[in-house]
């Protein structure tokens, strides 16, 4: 363990399997956001995404994960999951990555045709 590891935050440690069983405990999205943005490590950041969508389901970060993160997995993970019309269109249009727009279309229908809801997608029935 380096001596820095004892000043700086778990989510910032060297090692990322601390870094990875910390993300369970962290309660502030903008921390999960700056892991999913900054992390060197695919799975930790995909693990954040993850807690991301559980402690942020009004998708406030989500637009800056579609910006600024430089995985393209976890970008074609936002946008499949994303409610906002305007920025799926924006993806969908001009993200360098085919794949990307493409995911970003394919939501566009679905939320258009009203195949899924938001209701739906944080497992609560739409009758409700």
């Amino acid at each position: 363990m380096g001596f820095l590891n004892l000043f700086r935050p778990k989510w910032k440690h060297s090692n990322a399997d601390v870094r990875q069983s910390v993300i369970a405990e962290v309660k502030e999205p903008k921390i999960l956001v700056e892991m999913i943005i900054r992390d060197p490590e695919w799975f930790v950041r995909h693990e954040a995404f993850g807690a991301l969508r559980v402690l942020d389901p009004e998708q406030v970060h989500y637009h800056r994960l579609v910006s600024e993160c430089t995985d393209e997995e976890i970008r074609r993970k936002v946008v499949k999951v994303m409610t906002d019309v305007a920025e799926l269109e924006r993806v969908s249009e001009n993200d360098q990555y085919l794949y990307i727009r493409d995911a970003a279309g394919h939501r566009l229908e679905e939320i258009r045709s009203g195949i899924w809801s938001p209701a739906e997608e944080q497992g609560t029935p739409i009758d409700q």
